[in-house]
């Protein structure tokens, strides 16, 4: 919550409520009473991830869905892809190229305006210490 000292009044409230087993997550959470959002993550098996995420807002009736999942080539590598309702869809790949140090390589395409181009490339390099 954020309380304005000088105006006396209640400027944000945020509520987050999450469940955690060992393999599945659900999160809800409310954003100033207009906007909702939930999210539903499950760890299929040692090699498949998946998740789910909703989100409403009130006044515009704006509702926004995506999935995603990541699967495991093997322990170095990993590829990742996600959809959602604006048709942005997110494909990645993660190499591990040795002890603290990942490559990833991702990319974002508009499916609703393939040929006008603004897709995305990314590039990471990640290092841990």
């Amino acid at each position: 919550m954020t309380f304005d000292s000088a105006k006396s009044k209640l400027t944000k409230n945020n509520f987050a409520v999450g469940y955690k087993t060992g393999d599945f997550q659900l999160h809800t959470n409310v954003n100033d009473g207009s906007e909702f959002a939930g999210s539903i993550y499950q760890k299929v098996s040692d090699k498949l991830e998946t998740a789910v995420n909703l989100a409403w807002t009130a006044g515009n009736n704006s509702t926004r869905f995506g999935i995603a999942t990541k699967y495991q080539l093997d322990s170095n590598a990993s590829i990742s892809a996600k959809v959602n309702n604006a048709s942005l869809i997110g494909v990645g790949y993660t190499q591990t190229l040795r002890p603290g140090v990942k490559l990833t390589l991702s990319a974002l395409v508009d499916g609703k305006n393939i040929n006008a181009g603004g897709h995305k490339l990314g590039l990471g390099l990640e290092l841990e210490a």
